[in-house]
């Protein structure tokens, strides 16, 4: 094997693993105790009412406060469970998903933010 040849195998196996690792490090956001700024006669559960709804997900209150929140889009299906561990804290769970974790991060992020953002004004 000439030194060419081998030059060009090693660098299309780094390119490789180079993007494989780099797939393979994106995993699904946990929010864990997001801190919120209520506003004067604000709620936590009327901020995540007004986020679900401008987002389009399907919130559910579960018996033990949580609200599994649902949003389908064609076939696309995320279900996570935002739980409120305090007034002005809240953290959201991965329960089941079928999209890309790129999309999953994108919808969740935009649902935390939107929790946050309604929260605050």
């Amino acid at each position: 094997m000439n030194i060419k040849r081998f030059l060009a195998i090693a660098i299309c196996m780094g390119m490789g693993y180079g993007i494989i690792g780099c797939m393979s490090a994106e995993v699904p956001i946990q929010a864990e105790n997001v801190s919120v700024i209520l506003a004067p006669g604000h709620t936590l559960p009327a901020a995540i009412a007004s986020a679900t709804a401008r987002r389009g997900w399907l919130p559910q209150k579960q018996e033990d406060g949580t609200i599994r929140c649902t949003f389908q889009k064609r076939d696309s299906l995320v279900v996570v469970d935002v739980v409120p561990n305090s007034e002005q804290s809240f953290s959201v769970r991965l329960v089941q998903s079928n999209v890309s974790v790129r999309k999953y991060n994108q919808w969740v992020n935009n649902l935390v933010h939107d929790i946050i953002f309604f929260a605050s004004h």
